[in-house]
């Protein structure tokens, strides 16, 4: 168990310094149509799931509980509300998404929003398939499991809450380094209110269905925007 609580530490370092030493390379792979999107989001998925899975096996065989890595529920106020809160929010994200399918005058702009990542982003059926129900909710699930939940647990034994979350927030961020060093910033901050959250519902439910829904409702908006092909023919005239 030890080789294992050693190998999931490790790729709090490791896997921050892979991606900032192969992300420029896989984008040019990917713009020089040498690799496909969707398997860089089968591997992106690959590299999430396996510490996720070595969690679960020291869950099983060690002394960490589901509890102590936020996998709980309780039916409260504070939690019912974020529940009601996130009903609400997705309802506002399909209204959203039938506007802006139906208004192409928004998409420059937003093309202009996502172009730093554009290489990373679906454009056909299939790619949308799988970065909405595929890397969207592998993110949601695994991120929230990894930097929130276990992460902020190792990390609140022996340091004071704030300095937890803002230790977790910067790993997280630099998980990210493939979006550029101001984004790095971005999903930071970004971090830091999951971790605010986790904390205020006690339970890494609502940070997970947020961080996925948040992800899907991104990876649809890019999927609409850069699919117009129309839209991409006007403003290239």
């Amino acid at each position: 168990m030890i080789i294992l609580e050693v190998a999931l530490l490790s790729y709090f370092i490791l896997y921050p310094i892979y991606i900032f030493l192969t992300h420029k390379a896989e984008k040019l792979r990917v713009l020089n149509q040498q690799e496909s999107k969707v398997n860089v989001y089968l591997k992106t998925m690959l590299n999430l799931w396996i510490p996720v899975i070595i969690l679960g096996i020291l869950v099983v065989y060690d002394d960490i509980s589901l509890i102590e890595i936020g996998l709980k529920w309780q039916w409260d106020i504070t939690n019912s509300l974020a529940l009601l809160s996130l009903i609400l929010l997705a309802g506002y994200f399909l209204v959203s998404l039938k506007s802006l399918k139906n208004n192409s005058d928004e998409h420059s702009k937003l093309k202009e929003q996502y172009e730093f990542i554009r290489w990373f982003l679906p454009v056909t059926p299939r790619e949308s398939k799988y970065f909405i129900f595929g890397l969207s909710i592998t993110a949601g699930v695994c991120e929230e499991i990894l930097f929130r939940g276990y992460v902020m647990h190792i990390l609140s034994n022996d340091l004071p809450m704030y300095v937890v979350i803002i230790i977790s927030s910067i790993i997280f961020g630099f998980g990210h380094i493939y979006q550029g060093a101001s984004h790095v910033v971005r999903t930071a901050i970004l971090g830091s209110i999951m971790a605010v959250i986790y904390l205020v519902t006690d339970s890494l439910v609502v940070p997970i269905l947020l961080h996925l829904m948040l992800d899907m409702y991104g990876g649809a908006v890019a999927y609409i925007i850069f699919s117009d092909k129309k839209s991409e023919a006007l403003m290239t005239k």
